[in-house]
């Protein structure tokens, strides 16, 4: 009698900790689910390779840095000479026969009083007489500090306004949130910022998430170990599996992540790269994957969401109230709909069907994903694309499944102690 009461003891304390820990992982994993959408937000695609405004400035880096390099000294002055001067006589001979092409067309008789001028008084040979000192002057011109800041801001003036009538500009009003929200200046502060403190969230979240783990083990242990079970430990028993289904119908099961971790190409000799650029990010649980399916309207989508609901949450809910029933009320034990919930579903329960279904989208979405990211990654040769699919399972998927498993010996629990004589 005094181990009985023990062994009762040990189990409330169980449930304890596991109702205390059950309510810390899930606050945890919804600080997480924020930050989580905050840093996928500040990496969203949108804001990096779509966003025109990245991609001025780095084009405004490596104009600057080309500009300062322009040292036109030795071989290199007398290299930009030989270029430019080329250019010059390439140019006024072109324009030449532009001018005397035109002049021809306009002249009556086959005869042009202007490109007679021109010839008689050698006014493109004397262009071409002053190309050296053009060049030189030229050459000066660049090599001053004031009038490559003149060109580098014209040029970016032209790209500027090119963009401007060209592309759509981005809304940075919830990118602006997020950067106030940290307290920070920078995008990669406030991203860093952000890593840390989900690493310090998961750290605590896997240690109270090992907690869990260790007192359903010691649970599982009882039910399969103990000689002397009774209706206050079942109890304990399915009051411990609910936490696992409220645990695993709210919390996230699967995150779905594609993204490019790095992309570069070459703009006069100087790398432009981007990296980890979200491309799709969706983390939802059941519940909220129910939710969705049932406010779209539409009559195959919703019944899917009925389904969903009815095999993750109603079902499985029932079947934890038919137990407590059954456990209380011996009588009900030749009900029929009692006996199929509390003893023959636990043999082809939806919910393992439901577990496995999820588990093959995930394997589906991955090899989706991997093979269409992997198509971007190889079919730009002037590109080097690194891509990178991390969809992982999350925390509910394994609760959903703790629940499982758990309610599967409670059930065969149950059904040894109602098939007991009652003096027994």
């Amino acid at each position: 009698m005094k181990t009985n009461q023990l062994s009762n003891i040990f189990l409330v304390i169980l449930l304890v900790i596991i109702s205390i820990a059950a309510f810390t992982t899930h606050s945890f994993e919804t600080e997480k689910r924020t930050k989580k959408a905050d840093l996928i937000e500040l990496s969203d695609i949108k804001y990096g390779m779509f966003n025109i405004d990245q991609w001025e400035e780095q084009f405004a880096e490596i104009i600057t840095k080309k500009l300062k390099e322009l040292k036109l000294t030795g071989n290199d002055r007398k290299e930009a000479r030989i270029k430019i001067q080329a250019f010059l006589y390439k140019s006024i001979d072109k324009f030449e026969t532009t001018y005397k092409a035109e002049n021809d067309r306009k002249a009556g008789y086959g005869f042009s009083l202007k490109n007679f001028g021109a010839d008689f008084f050698k006014i493109f040979g004397e262009l071409k007489q002053h190309v050296p000192v053009i060049t030189e002057d030229i050459i000066d011109f660049l090599e001053n500090d004031e009038n490559r800041d003149n060109i580098k801001k014209y040029i970016l003036e032209q790209i500027n306004s090119y963009t401007d009538g060209t592309f759509q500009k981005i809304d940075y009003t919830t990118y602006n949130r997020i950067i106030s929200k940290y307290n920070v200046t920078t995008e990669n502060n406030c991203k860093a910022l952000i890593s840390i403190q989900l690493k310090t969230i998961n750290d605590k979240q896997n240690i109270i998430n090992s907690v869990l783990l260790i007192a359903f083990l010691c649970i599982l242990l009882i039910i399969l170990f103990e000689k002397n079970q009774s209706k206050f430990k079942i109890t304990v028993y399915i009051v411990a599996a609910l936490h696992l289904l409220v645990l695993g119908v709210f919390l996230p099961m699967i995150a779905i992540d594609a993204r490019i971790s790095s992309m570069e190409l070459q703009l006069m000799g100087e790398p432009i790269s981007f990296t980890n650029q979200v491309l799709y990010y969706k983390s939802k649980s059941i519940m909220e994957v129910s939710k969705v399916m049932l406010s779209q309207g539409e009559i195959k989508v919703m019944l899917v969401g009925v389904l969903v609901a009815l095999f993750s949450v109603i079902f499985p809910v029932s079947k934890l109230i038919s137990s407590i029933s059954l456990l209380f009320k011996r009588s009900l034990k030749d009900n029929k709909v009692i006996r199929f919930l509390v003893f023959k579903s636990g043999k082809w329960s939806m919910a393992d069907v439901l577990v496995v279904a999820i588990f093959m989208s995930y394997i589906g979405f991955t090899g989706i994903i991997s093979s269409q990211l992997g198509q971007l990654e190889n079919g730009i040769e002037s590109l080097d694309i690194l891509t990178t699919n991390k969809s992982e399972l999350q925390n509910g998927f394994f609760f959903f499944l703790g629940f499982v498993m758990l309610s599967i010996f409670i059930s065969q629990t149950i059904q040894k102690l109602v098939d007991k004589p009652k003096t027994a």
